[in-house]
């Protein structure tokens, strides 16, 4: 049921450990934060896009970090770190809470997502949508008409 939680959904959320202060993160604050290390440095923007593909698919995030914590320094915004463990979260949150897409829709976000070279691992079609986001922004999209065009509410 859209706006409801069923009985194995869950909401990531977290906290800043000096101030105790927790956050819902959201696509959005990420999908804003990617655009902006875009602007900034594209190549490094996409070395961050890269490394969540890579703990989307599985590697461990230490391991990602030790391979791409040196070729994201210098952005701009969330740093690599709390990039990698909220988004690991937040893409398992939407693979537990993913209730199907129509087969038009699905071809459209593995059109996106293989613009970037980008291959959903099985059973990851909930969090696709997220990792598409992404891929659109880097593919030159602006981050509203991304999320308009991901049907997403900003």
């Amino acid at each position: 049921m859209r706006g409801k939680k069923g009985p194995n959904d869950f909401r990531v959320r977290a906290y800043n450990s000096k101030t105790q202060i927790g956050l819902q993160p959201k696509h959005a604050h990420f999908a804003i934060d990617f655009y902006g290390k875009l602007c900034a440095n594209k190549e490094k923007a996409l070395n961050v896009l890269m490394a969540i593909i890579e703990v989307w698919h599985g590697k461990s995030i230490e391991e990602t970090l030790l391979k791409y914590k040196e070729k994201c320094e210098g952005l701009p915004g969330y740093d690599l770190e709390y990039i990698l463990n909220t988004m690991k979260w937040i893409l398992e949150q939407e693979d537990v809470n993913f209730k199907g897409r129509s087969q038009k829709r699905q071809i459209e976000l593995d059109k996106i997502c293989s613009s970037q070279n980008v291959i959903t691992p099985k059973n990851r079609e909930g969090s696709q949508l997220a990792i598409a986001l992404l891929c659109d922004i880097a593919n030159g999209t602006h981050p509203v008409e991304a999320f308009i065009k991901a049907r997403l509410r900003i």
